[in-house]
């Protein structure tokens, strides 16, 4: 988004109007924010940029009282919401895969027996630790290991080892049943 007057005031790359001293402390600041962001929270590149954008947003409308802290107090804007995003995030992820292994134990089997195999591997498939059973249902998919540590932003050594893992565990309580 660009400014197309000379007299608009200049936008940060959230989109919103910075005016004066707002725009000095976010040419200042900006950089290190989400660096300093990016450091403390494990989350996608796109929700460390949301929860910075946030923090702006919030020093705009909020107006915290302008001494040396000012930039501790972005941080911890930044941090809470790229903290809030991460967590929907990962909710919205195991939500998916709740939907795939309630459509495994649906009635769409040609067979009883087909259903009643299928209904197996998803309750063995919910004992298994989210991530990897995520990495497994992925795999499943067609995904690749390259395309799943991408995904978790991990080395493709250590996708594949946990994708192996999952199907190490799921054969085990698999055969004991």
């Amino acid at each position: 988004m660009s400014n197309t007057g000379h007299n608009d005031p200049p936008l940060s790359e959230s989109g919103f109007a910075l005016e004066g001293a707002d725009h000095d402390l976010y040419a200042e600041h900006a950089i290190t924010l989400r660096r300093f962001v990016g450091g403390r929270v494990t989350t996608s590149d796109a929700n460390l940029d949301d929860a910075c954008g946030f923090a702006w947003m919030q020093l705009v409308e909020v107006r915290p009282s302008r001494g040396a802290s000012i930039f501790s107090w972005l941080a911890t804007v930044a941090i809470r919401e790229a903290w809030r995003l991460h967590r929907l995030e990962r909710r919205d992820a195991r939500d998916g895969d709740e939907v795939i292994l309630d459509e495994m134990e649906s009635p769409a089997a040609s067979t009883a027996a087909d259903r009643i195999a299928l209904g197996q591997v998803a309750e063995v498939l919910r004992t298994i630790h989210p991530r990897k059973r995520r990495m497994l249902l992925l795999h499943a998919a067609g995904f690749t290991c390259e395309e799943i540590a991408a995904e978790y932003e991990i080395s493709v050594e250590r996708a594949r080892m946990l994708v192996y893992k999952a199907r190490l565990q799921v054969r085990a309580r698999t055969e004991a049943d």
